[in-house]
């Protein structure tokens, strides 16, 4: 019973047992089939399949079976949307209504405990509840801590991992005091969170869960490279030798800020406030290498937080921003026009090769005859002030390019817009 790459709410399992020779005989010729093909080649063969495919191919063999396994499993994702009800509705003689549950979860859970093997293969594990309406939080909680506890910790091989469980608004509720800590609350964290190791994990993400940051996961974790924390907003208390290796980091301003001094981050991406204070944005910047990347698409952006940034980050190279337009730009400027504000502070970033603006409202953007004349407008006033810049993509999803010859080239399909500088540019 293979679980699916991607799963849904009307998830359905395959069954994979081999077929009746006496009810679905197969030729002789079908039978032998691949049968003097090394596992290699098969393997090589199956990877170009789609789990469809692979389900079926599954039901041939036993020799089949155990290599498409192997693909269906090396990535389970499972994106489930939790209706406010079951869908079954009331039980049978009663007015009572069946509580919601993650139906391909439960699924994943037994499927992965009765055949345990299958968790060997496993290499991705993405899990991702919309929790919303739920009526029965406590029943929800009680899964995610069986996955959290049981399952997770038996991914020996997992080199990524993404939990998102919705549950951070219904959790302070849910906990009840401990007994063994004078009537004290246990924290969302050390409920949900028990320590696991997972000795090839690279790649951790964890929202929805709530509580305290989890630096004991963090410290059993000395490999990790990416780390993606989308609802803590505390600064995590973690030892100079704790994620040595940290490449990537995405979360709140506060947490950012506790991460980054002293290691070799150099992909930031910030979210949930509208602001960052000058202490966390010199701490965000005492990271052991430079940033090149940051991404501020998870945050309404206003102009004096990204001046305070370009004071701070002037060496970021590729930049993602989501402007807050009411709080930012000034409305007397018409359609695209409000973009022009921005001139002096991308003068700041002097290593800017990338700007993408495609996560900001396109209210700015007015017809298209006239949008494109403004574009190529800023593409050439951007880069007297950023003579770095080699790219734009602006809010109305539209993206420039500077070509070998000094020429702004717009990427519109149909007909390719094109802006010709005074003096051509040689990039750098």
């Amino acid at each position: 019973m293979p679980l699916s790459m991607s799963v849904g709410h009307c998830y359905r399992e395959p069954r994979l047992d081999p077929p009746s020779a006496s009810t679905h005989p197969l030729p002789s010729a079908l039978s032998n089939l691949g049968s003097d093909l090394p596992n290699e080649l098969l393997n090589a063969i199956f990877d170009h399949l789609s789990q469809d495919a692979l389900s079926r191919v599954a039901l041939v063999s036993r020799r089949w079976r155990d290599i498409a396994e192997r693909l269906l499993y090396t990535a389970i994702v499972i994106d489930e949307v939790l209706p406010r009800t079951s869908p079954g509705g009331a039980l049978k003689g009663t007015q009572t209504t069946m509580p919601t549950v993650p139906a391909a979860t439960l699924r994943c859970c037994e499927t992965l405990s009765s055949r345990p093997h299958l968790t060997e293969y496993v290499r991705r594990f993405h899990m991702r509840w919309q929790t919303d309406a739920v009526e029965s939080p406590a029943l929800l909680l009680l899964i995610a801590q069986n996955v959290l506890g049981t399952l997770v910790p038996t991914l020996v091989h997992l080199d990524e991992l993404e939990l998102a469980f919705g549950l951070a608004e219904h959790i302070p509720a849910l906990l009840v005091p401990s007994p063994s800590d004078s009537g004290g609350v246990a924290t969302a964290t050390a409920f949900l969170l028990r320590p696991f190791r997972l000795p090839s994990l690279r790649t951790l993400a964890l929202r929805g869960i709530g509580g305290e940051p989890p630096e004991h996961v963090l410290r059993d974790h000395p490999a990790l490279q990416h780390l993606r924390l989308g609802d803590y907003r505390k600064p995590l208390r973690l030892r100079p030798t704790d994620v040595p290796h940290l490449r990537t980091f995405c979360g709140h301003p506060v947490a950012a800020a506790s991460v980054l001094p002293g290691r070799p981050v150099q992909a930031l991406g910030l979210v949930g406030c509208e602001s960052a204070t000058e202490r966390d944005l010199a701490c965000i910047a005492a990271g052991s290498l430079p940033l090149r990347s940051l991404d501020l698409s998870a945050m309404s952006v206003t102009l004096t937080l990204l001046r305070n940034l370009s004071r701070h980050l002037s060496h970021v190279e590729w930049l993602r921003v989501r402007l807050a337009l009411r709080h930012t730009l000034h409305y007397a400027l018409p359609g695209i026009r409000l973009l022009t504000v921005l001139t002096t502070v991308l003068a700041a970033f002097y290593n800017l090769r990338s700007l993408d603006l495609s996560p900001t409202s396109a209210a700015v953007a007015t017809c298209d005859g006239q949008n494109a004349v403004e574009e190529h407008h800023l593409c050439m006033v951007w880069m007297g002030a950023c003579p770095s810049l080699r790219r734009v993509i602006f809010p109305s999803r539209t993206g420039w390019s500077l070509s070998e010859t000094g020429t702004w080239i717009s990427d519109t399909s149909g007909s390719r817009a094109r802006c010709y500088l005074a003096t051509p540019v040689r990039p750098r």
